[in-house]
């Protein structure tokens, strides 16, 4: 073999290494926004009638504001936070959300433990691309309402009976319209979430192009 090819062959496996190393396991996963990840998390789960919001207090806490959200957590600290401690929790009156509804999933708890220890920042206007093309309801629609609305509209007792936590108890809502309404805050619905800011515009977008397509259980 010539000292060329050696040396080629050994620029090509360095390359392969490199490469090799820069898997996505390996990349930086990007802060979590506030705005888009949290609040309407903890407002969709947390601030229910008779919980912590600015008419209750439950606890002594309101949810509803980010100030009052970091009245629960030790920004940098999420395992000295009372919040995460709450969430973590399996049962008893101490867990929260407490039941009838349904715990934070092993995601969303991941996700509010990665917040705080990235110092709890109040992170807003998160910019992203909105891909609208294809807009499922797998994997774009039910995880928008699991963010945003399962945590009332769903369980034993959803609020206002409604149940928003498979698509065939979505679809109804879907075909006449409440859906798209109550996110978009049109004129005759009620405006969703409740005690929460109004869902991103592309959210909403997303949620108004899977309806326009049919609702499909895609």
């Amino acid at each position: 073999m010539t000292v060329k090819s050696v040396t080629l062959t050994l620029v090509c496996s360095a390359i392969v290494l490199v490469l090799s190393q820069c898997t996505k396991d390996h990349l930086p996963e990007p802060a979590i926004c506030y705005q888009t990840d949290i609040e309407p998390l903890i407002v969709s789960n947390c601030t229910q009638s008779g919980c912590h919001n600015s008419t209750d207090h439950a606890a002594g806490y309101d949810f509803t504001t980010y100030q009052g959200i970091l009245e629960g957590v030790e920004p940098g600290h999420y395992k000295g936070s009372e919040m995460y401690k709450v969430l973590i929790l399996p049962f008893g009156e101490k867990r929260m959300p407490q039941s009838p509804a349904e715990p934070f999933s092993d995601e969303q708890i991941a996700l509010f433990a990665r917040w705080i220890e990235e110092g709890a920042v109040q992170s807003l206007d998160c910019i992203s691309a909105c891909d609208t093309t294809f807009v499922g309801y797998a994997g774009t629609v039910s995880p928008i309402l699991t963010t945003y609305c399962t945590g009332c509209h769903s369980g034993s007792q959803p609020e206002g009976d409604i149940d928003l936590s498979t698509w065939s108890k979505v679809k109804p809502y879907a075909d006449n319209g409440t859906l798209a309404g109550s996110v978009r805050h049109a004129s005759g619905y009620s405006a969703m979430p409740k005690n929460g800011n109004k869902l991103p515009e592309c959210a909403i977008r997303q949620i108004e192009k899977w309806v326009a397509d049919g609702a499909q259980n895609n």
